[in-house]
């Protein structure tokens, strides 16, 4: 297996940090189309104004896919709602 990243994307809520989406490296066809959407995903918290922080690690061999949401659900969600 080539080397995978997998990024959680959490936003400032409250006191504290809430994951609420994940862009897995697996996803994609290259490791520049899952590094462009890390970019993407921080430039839109940013344009919205959402402190965010993301995590990147490492996928392991057979790592399961996460239960978190894709960033591509979260953004049509974060547009729906207008934040």
């Amino acid at each position: 297996m080539v080397d995978v990243d997998r990024t959680v994307v959490q936003v400032r809520e409250d006191d504290g940090w809430r994951t609420v989406a994940v862009i897995d490296g697996r996803r994609y066809p290259d490791r520049e189309s899952f590094e462009r959407t890390v970019r993407e995903a921080f430039a839109t918290l940013s344009k919205h104004r959402i402190p965010a922080q993301f995590e990147t690690r490492r996928v392991k061999p057979g790592e399961p896919p996460s239960r978190l949401r894709s960033w591509e659900d979260y953004r049509v969600m974060l547009a729906s709602t207008g934040d």
